[in-house]
C-alpha cells in the first residue's frame, strides 16, 4: 500500500509562497530546510505541480509533475501528467516500471494539495511553520488562506503526533496523522 505524506512549510497567516515563482528557500528557516530535505530522500517520489518542480528542478529526483499540458515520461526519473480523472492509486502503477512508489511526498503547490485532500489520501503531514506573515499568497489549500495554519489542519480532521520549536525565532514543527474524521469534507 502507498502512503502519502504531505510536507509544508507554512506563513502564521497560512501561506506557502507569495506568488508561484516565491521559492520557499527565501523565507524559510535552516531548520526547515534539513527536515524538508529528509523527507525528499526518505520519499521514493515526489508529487508536485509545475511551478514547484521548476523553481528547483532536480533531475536526478524522481518526479510526478502535475500540469494541465501533461507531458508523458520527460526524463527517465520525471513523469508529467495531467491528474484529471486520476487518483492517487493509479500513480504507483504509473511509475512502476522505473521506481517503485511506496512512499510518496506530496510536495505543492496549492492545486496539489487540493486534489490530494480531494481524494482522501493525506496520510501523514509534516508541517512547519515559520514565524512570519505575507498577509496574501498562495494558500495551503484553497479558500484557506489567512488561517492558522495547525487550525486548519485540525479542522480537517488530523491528529498532531509531534510539536518542537525548531530555533530561538519560534520556528515550529508538527507531525500529523489522518484522523478519523473525513479529508475534503
Amino acid at each position: 500500500m502507498t502512503t502519502f505524506t504531505l510536507t509544508v512549510a507554512a506563513t502564521l497567516d497560512g501561506y506557502i509562497a507569495r506568488a508561484p515563482d516565491h521559492s520557499p528557500a527565501e523565507w524559510v528557516s535552516a531548520e526547515e530546510q534539513e527536515l524538508f530535505f529528509a523527507d525528499v530522500e526518505a520519499a521514493d517520489w515526489g508529487v508536485m505541480g509545475r511551478h514547484t518542480h521548476e523553481a528547483a528542478d532536480r533531475p536526478d529526483r524522481h518526479r510526478v509533475v502535475f500540469s494541465s499540458a501533461g507531458g508523458g515520461w520527460r526524463r527517465p526519473t520525471q513523469l508529467w501528467l495531467h491528474p484529471e480523472g486520476l487518483t492517487p492509486d493509479a500513480l504507483p502503477g504509473l511509475v512502476e516500471d522505473v521506481h517503485p512508489l511506496k512512499h510518496g511526498l506530496i510536495l505543492g503547490g496549492t492545486a496539489v494539495h487540493d486534489w490530494f485532500l480531494a481524494h482522501n489520501a493525506i496520510n501523514h503531514l509534516h508541517l512547519t511553520v515559520e514565524p512570519v506573515t505575507f498577509g496574501g499568497g498562495l494558500p495551503i489549500f484553497t479558500g484557506q488562506g489567512g488561517l492558522a495554519p495547525k487550525a486548519v489542519f485540525e479542522s480537517l480532521g488530523f491528529e498532531r503526533r509531534e510539536h518542537r520549536v525548531l530555533n530561538a525565532q519560534g520556528t515550529e514543527f508538527t507531525r500529523w496523522v489522518r484522523g478519523s474524521a473525513k479529508q475534503g469534507s
